[in-house]
């Protein structure tokens, strides 16, 4: 054998043709099958085991011979051991030709020759792992964000985003189909449902999961149609006894890129505005994007990026709307409302509150507005003033965090406000899991020393199965039932029996929305004899309600 050449071979394979060498196109190697001649191989064998355990028994899931000669000792070998990045084991083997045996520098050179082998084997298993694990989410195994902004940037970079449409859709009722036929089956079907999907689209169109039941497309123009098809509602069969058809649809948004975008994300946030338009209306399943949303996600931008700053400079303060005893006429609370002093602007919570809503933000204000009603009522009893009870306002977001009536006790007690004062107003729920929760909610408080009032009760489908359910000190009857011009027998018949019922459930009853003095007659008639609204007083600032506190009796109005 020739040493020196075997060594310049070596060098040559290591530092010219480390990219193929024992990958897809060994065999067509010049150096290397040089090398397989000069060194009297026989053989080069992988053998991949799913543990070490798998080893031990010589149980291989591959055994791929990458170069196999007409006849080699299989009594001989030089080997190489690793543990790749998915905890598998490989071995290569290398064998020498039938009748041959190395003496100590030639094993020490195919030492070396396996050495490479292993060494870039691992390192393209390695590259091929990292990829992988980069750009796919592990749950499901989709593409993630990650691949979707390196395709859309890909795209933009080409010139070519004109030429797509970013499709963002989120899964209906997931919940329900896992609690149907399990978590397990739910995401066979959802994956099933995903190479369906992908069998419409072509490179470097892309599926890719943003996280829960969100998920993204990329495709070209006339590949929309196709793909909305099958999101619109799709019959899904099983391939086991656990179920059989399943309605696979989707809410979607679908934005048309121009190519005239400032940046790629514009189009994925148009995309996912227009899927929370259809998931919200209830029109449809799907919703285009049109130039009236720009607006609209402009001002949701302009607020989430101001919400901190309007935080830390106390822009948000609390305006109270009394609430009056119709026996006599008396104040005998307020519900504390938020407006946004924004320059020289007031905004009103209707222009902000469901944007913050859509994120964590809203809890955030939530707890800004009860200190900042535990600083006023504070300011009132320091002042020798009487103070009457305050409802503060606290989204459903609030139910995820296992310390939400710890919290609400905390900053309360920093104050030194008797809890018996603060109301906890929530609004209704209708998932089953927020039920649960919310009556955990409602129990912690009322056994804390907090009374917990229901907002807009009798819109929403769970009304009943609330108040059966949830221990509620109060229910506030939505303005719905006493609005119109002429209030209809129905809505006669409807109110009796709610306040009829909680009633005898021993919740306390108040009406808001009240404008005029034929609505505070039929309140009376029923047994309502709680109310709020503009027949009495508009929301009023800190200093105007304090008038208010002074003289708290409305008899001019009643």
């Amino acid at each position: 054998m020739d040493i020196d050449k075997v060594k310049v071979k070596l060098h040559d394979l290591f530092c010219e043709e480390a990219s193929i060498v024992l990958y897809e196109s060994d065999k067509d190697s010049v150096a290397t099958a040089e090398l397989i001649q000069i060194l009297k191989i026989g053989r080069i064998v992988f053998f991949e085991y799913k543990d070490m355990g798998a080893e031990l028994r010589d149980e291989p899931i591959v055994v791929n011979a990458r170069y196999e000669g007409p006849d080699y000792n299989e009594d001989d070998y030089v080997m190489n051991r690793s543990v790749v990045p998915s905890g598998n084991v490989v071995r290569v083997c290398i064998f020498p030709v039938a009748g041959y045996s190395w003496n100590d520098d030639e094993r020490k050179l195919v030492g070396e020759f396996l050495l490479i082998i292993s060494t870039l084997k691992s390192r393209i298993r390695m590259k091929d792992f990292v990829e992988y694990a980069t750009f796919h989410e592990r749950e499901l195994g989709f593409f993630n964000s990650f691949y979707l902004v390196k395709t859309l940037s890909m795209i933009q970079k080409l010139d070519r985003l004109s030429d797509y449409s970013v499709i963002f859709f989120n899964l209906v009722n997931v919940s329900g189909i896992n609690s149907m036929i399990g978590r397990s089956e739910a995401d066979v079907m959802i994956k099933k449902f995903g190479a369906m999907l992908s069998e419409i689209l072509e490179q470097p169109e892309c599926l890719c999961r943003m996280g829960g039941d969100n998920f993204v497309i990329v495709a070209r123009h006339q590949h929309v149609d196709s793909l909305l098809r099958l999101l619109k509602g799709t019959d899904m069969t099983g391939d086991t006894s656990f179920w059989e058809t399943i309605r696979m649809s989707a809410y979607c948004g679908v934005y048309h890129c121009s190519g005239k975008e400032g940046s790629f994300s514009e189009c994925i946030d148009y995309a996912q505005a227009s899927m929370l338009i259809a998931k919200n209306t209830n029109h449809a399943n799907v919703q285009f994007y049109d130039e009236s949303m720009v607006r609209m996600v402009n001002n949701t931008k302009k607020i989430e990026s101001r919400f901190k700053d309007a935080i830390v400079k106390k822009e948000f303060v609390a305006y109270y709307q009394p609430k009056v005893n119709l026996e006599n006429n008396m104040l005998i609370g307020a519900e504390a409302l938020c407006r946004w002093h924004r320059g020289k602007k007031i905004l009103a919570p209707d222009s902000f509150i469901q944007v913050l809503e859509k994120s964590n933000r809203i809890c955030s204000l939530d707890f800004y507005m009860l200190e900042t009603v535990c600083k006023d009522l504070a300011s009132w009893m320091d002042k020798g003033m009487t103070p009457v009870r305050i409802s503060t306002n606290f989204s459903r977001k609030h139910l995820s965090n296992p310390n939400f009536v710890s919290d609400v006790i905390n900053i309360v007690d920093e104050y030194k406000i008797p809890r018996s004062l603060i109301v906890i107003e929530v609004t209704e729920t209708t998932t089953e899991s927020d039920l649960i929760r919310l009556s955990e909610c409602v129990r912690d408080f009322r056994k804390a020393g907090f009374d917990v009032s229901v907002d807009d009760f009798g819109v929403g489908y769970s009304s009943m199965s609330m108040i059966k359910d949830v221990p509620f000190s109060e229910i506030k009857i939505d303005r719905s039932f006493i609005s119109s011009d002429s209030i209809s027998d129905r809505d006669m018949i409807m109110m009796k029996h709610v306040i009829t019922m909680a009633e005898d459930l021993g919740m306390n009853t108040i009406a808001e929305g009240v404008e005029t003095k034929e609505q505070i007659e039929i309140l009376k008639k029923y047994g309502c004899l709680r109310a709020q609204g503009h027949y009495f007083d508009k929301p009023l600032s800190k200093e105007d309600f304090e008038k208010v506190l002074n003289n708290p009796d409305y008899s001019s109005r009643g």
